[in-house]
C-alpha cells in the first residue's frame, strides 16, 4: 500500500499597489486595497513596503490583485500603479511562513 500525502500548494505573491498623484499620505488606499484582497479570500499579510498573499490557484491570485487595484480607482485615484511577483512552487509545501522558517 501506498503512502500518499497530501502537499499544501500554494502561490506566494508579493502584491505593490498604489495611487499616483494623491499625494504623500496614501494609508486609506491601502487600507482598501488589503480589504479588497482579504474579501477576495485570499491570505494578505501586509508589510511595511508590500503585501504578500497566498492562494491555491494563479487565478485566485490574479483576482485578488485586480480587486486590490480596483479598490483604489473606486476611492478616485486617476491613476495606479501595481506590480506583482509570483513564487509558484509545486513540489514542496509552499508557503510564506515556511519561507520565512527556512531562513531563520
Amino acid at each position: 500500500m501506498v503512502n500518499i500525502v497530501s502537499v499544501l500548494k500554494m502561490i506566494i505573491a508579493e502584491l505593490i499597489t498604489f495611487p499616483i498623484g494623491e499625494g504623500t499620505s496614501l494609508s486609506k488606499y491601502v487600507k482598501a486595497a488589503i480589504k479588497a484582497l482579504i474579501d477576495a479570500g485570499v491570505k494578505a499579510t501586509p508589510g511595511a513596503m508590500s503585501t504578500v498573499i497566498e492562494a491555491k490557484t494563479l487565478d485566485e491570485i490574479f483576482e485578488a490583485a485586480k480587486l486590490a487595484h480596483e479598490a483604489i480607482l473606486k476611492l478616485g485615484a486617476k491613476r495606479v500603479s501595481t506590480s506583482l511577483k509570483i513564487d509558484d512552487r509545486r513540489d514542496v509545501e509552499a508557503t510564506a511562513e515556511r519561507k520565512l522558517k527556512a531562513i531563520n
